[in-house]
């Protein structure tokens, strides 16, 4: 029986409706204690801020704590060495909402402050839905490679052998550093594009 290979690709775009925000919150202090207790203090403003919009407060979850020494070069009849000067407390934190350019602008602007590091990503809240459409996508396109060939040889397609998947995962515009700290300074709205997703499917039909 004659058979025929086909890979099949499919991409699926969609506007983003969902916003993540990840934060750092760095505070030095010269004990562990008072560097953790003012990174929580830290902390406490962002909640406050948070409610102040309107926004849960729950929705502001830690993702990392760490408190390490911290050190400065200092240098001293032309001999460079390395000194303690306290401990750094350092926490990071995410927060999730729904994408509008209002909300997100709101909830920057009540989590820029006070924050060493803000980093911005968007994506799609129903991935399941996006990766069916990218499959569908693929399998129409291997399907339609199949028939063209197939018709060029004068056969017709009969049924699938073995098929295999390879799926990518979404890929979510990023939007970080001083940039996404900019967002508050500027106040302009940020329009992510489109997330994307791609995979591929391969097939082996059957010709008949």
């Amino acid at each position: 029986m004659s058979t025929l290979r086909i890979t099949g690709r499919g991409v699926c775009a969609r506007p983003a409706d969902r916003a993540e925000l990840h934060l750092t919150v760095r505070r030095v202090k010269e004990t562990c204690a008072a560097a953790s207790e003012a990174a929580d203090a830290a902390v406490r403003t962002l909640c406050a801020r948070l409610r102040e919009r309107g926004f849960d407060e729950s929705g502001l979850r830690t993702t990392a704590f760490d408190i390490s020494p911290e050190y400065e070069q200092m240098t001293e009849n032309g001999l460079h060495r390395r000194v303690q000067t306290g401990y750094a407390c350092r926490i990071s934190l995410r927060f999730a909402l729904p994408f509008t350019p209002e909300a997100l602008s709101s909830v920057v602007d009540a989590l820029a402050e006070g924050t060493e590091e803000l980093s911005i990503s968007f994506s799609v809240e129903d991935a399941e839905a996006v990766r069916r459409e990218v499959v569908r996508a693929a399998w129409k396109d291997a399907l339609s490679q199949a028939a063209l060939f197939a018709e060029a040889s004068g056969m017709k397609v009969g049924g699938a052998r073995e098929v295999s998947l390879d799926l990518n995962g979404m890929r979510a515009m990023n939007f970080g550093g001083a940039a996404a700290l900019s967002v508050r300074t500027a106040k302009f709205d940020l329009t992510p594009d489109d997330v994307r997703s791609e995979g591929s499917i391969t097939v082996e039909f059957e010709l008949v």
